[in-house]
């Protein structure tokens, strides 16, 4: 639970991240995409825009990603040796279809790891959250 001061404001718990770290910091669309992307590529090739439609539906919509976003990330993955790309018909220009390379595993397992603590505390301050606002005045109303 939060803890008040004496202004009445909610004071942040010792230890834990501020919401501006979580949101603005590690868990970020320049981070959150890479991963989900590495992570998708992981279990199966895919063009750019099945991976839009994968991950709209991994993220139920809170997290948008557009073509102006997601093929300039294709490119700097492609470029870093993430990923790697080849047309499905070589003759021509049909759909791009990417496919993660071992050095794409390997950071992806990176940033899991790195990333696990934030999503935790996330997931812990909007569990607080939900306890404060429903949980506590659903047991008051008894």
């Amino acid at each position: 639970m939060l803890t008040k001061q004496s202004t009445g404001a909610p004071e942040r718990l010792r230890g834990a991240p501020s919401a501006d770290d979580l949101l603005r910091g590690p868990i970020k669309s320049k981070t959150v995409f890479p991963v989900l992307v590495l992570h998708l590529l992981a279990s199966a090739p895919e063009h750019g825009f099945g991976l839009m439609q994968r991950i709209a539906a991994v993220c139920s919509g809170v997290l948008a990603v557009n073509t102006n976003t997601m093929y300039p990330l294709l490119r700097r993955l492609e470029e870093r040796g993430f990923i790697v790309g080849e047309w499905d018909h070589p003759s021509k220009r049909a759909r791009r279809m990417y496919s993660i390379t071992p050095a794409g595993r390997e950071r992806l397992e990176r940033i899991k790891t790195n990333m696990l603590p934030y999503l935790d505390a996330l997931a812990a301050s909007v569990e607080r959250l939900r306890s404060e606002l429903y949980i506590t005045t659903s047991e008051e109303n008894l």
